[in-house]
C-alpha cells in the first residue's frame, strides 16, 4: 500500500487549526462577558466575531482540502507552501479586518480566500487531466 505524505498541508491545517481556537474562545468570551446566549443579539462586537468564527468554518475545509489534493497529487513542494501561506494570512487579514473594523483588510482576506479557492481548483483540474 503507497502512503502519501501531506506534512506541509498538516502543519498548515494545525496553524490554522489553533487560530480556529482562538476565534471561537473570542466568541464564548463575548457571549459570556455580555450575556448573550444565542445569536448576537444586537450586538456588533459579537456579531463581528460570529462572522470571523462563521466565514473561517464556511471557507477554510474546502480550501485545506484542495490544498491536500495539491500536495498529495504531486505538485511542488513551494507551490503548496505558497498556498499555505497565502490561506493564513488571508484568513488573519479577514479576522483583523473585521474586528478592526478596516474594510480593507476584510476585502483582502475575503478575496485572497476566494482567490485561493480557485487557483487550488485549477491546480488539482490541472493535475488529473
Amino acid at each position: 500500500m503507497q502512503t502519501i505524505s501531506l506534512s506541509i498541508t498538516a502543519v498548515f491545517t494545525a496553524l490554522l487549526a489553533l487560530m480556529l481556537v482562538g476565534i471561537s474562545v473570542r466568541v464564548t468570551v463575548l457571549r459570556a462577558r455580555k450575556k448573550i446566549n444565542f445569536f448576537d443579539g444586537g450586538d456588533q462586537e459579537l456579531g463581528r466575531a460570529i462572522r470571523v468564527q462563521g466565514n473561517f468554518i464556511e471557507y477554510v475545509p474546502m480550501t485545506l482540502a484542495l490544498m491536500a489534493l495539491m500536495e498529495g497529487m504531486g505538485a511542488r513542494h513551494w507551490l503548496v507552501y505558497t498556498f499555505g501561506a497565502l490561506l493564513l494570512a488571508a484568513r488573519f487579514a479577514h479576522a483583523w479586518g473585521l474586528y478592526a473594523g478596516v474594510f480593507q483588510a476584510r476585502v483582502v482576506g475575503t478575496s485572497g480566500n476566494w482567490f485561493l479557492l480557485a487557483a487550488g481548483a485549477l491546480v488539482v483540474l490541472g493535475q488529473v487531466a
